[in-house]
C-alpha cells in the first residue's frame, strides 16, 4: 500500500506542477477570470498531500485517473459554486456583528464635519434656484 499512496503522491505533485506550469503562462486577467478553479486545484491538491487518510480502495481508484488532481478538484469546484450557502455566511455577519471588532471600517466624519455639512446643505436648499428667481 505505501508503495501505492507514494505513486499517488508524486502523480498529485506532478499535476499540480503541470497546473503551474500553465498559470504561469497566462495573462493577469486570465489569471482572474480563473481564480476559482485555481483555489479549487490548490485547494484539492493540499487536502489530499497533506491532510486526507487515504483508504487502499481510495488510492486504487484515484490512480485510475491520469490527473487525479483535477478530478478531486472538479468535484470540489461543482460544490463551491453553488452559492446558496451565500445566505449563512450573511446572517453570521449580521447577527453577530464581530465584523466590527475583526475589521477596519469606513472613517465616520467628525461631528464638525456633519455639522458643516448640514448646514451647507440646508443652506443650499434655502436659497431660490435661478428657474426661482426668474419667476
Amino acid at each position: 500500500m505505501q508503495d501505492k499512496l507514494q505513486e499517488l503522491l508524486d502523480r498529485l505533485d506532478a499535476n499540480f506542477s503541470a497546473f503551474q506550469t500553465a498559470w504561469e503562462a497566462k495573462s493577469k486577467t486570465e489569471l482572474i477570470d480563473t481564480s476559482r478553479e485555481i483555489t479549487a486545484i490548490k485547494d484539492a491538491h493540499y487536502y489530499l498531500t497533506e491532510s486526507h487518510g487515504f483508504e487502499p480502495e481510495e488510492i486504487d481508484y484515484l490512480l485510475l485517473f491520469e490527473n487525479p488532481l483535477r478530478v478531486v478538484a472538479d468535484k470540489w469546484l461543482e460544490r463551491t459554486e453553488d452559492l446558496s450557502d451565500f445566505s449563512f455566511a450573511l446572517d453570521e455577519v449580521f447577527d453577530k456583528q464581530d465584523a466590527l471588532r475583526d475589521y477596519e471600517q469606513k472613517e465616520k466624519p467628525s461631528v464638525l464635519e456633519q455639522l458643516h455639512h448640514t448646514t451647507e446643505t440646508a443652506g443650499k436648499a434655502a436659497r431660490p434656484t435661478k428657474e426661482q428667481e426668474a419667476r
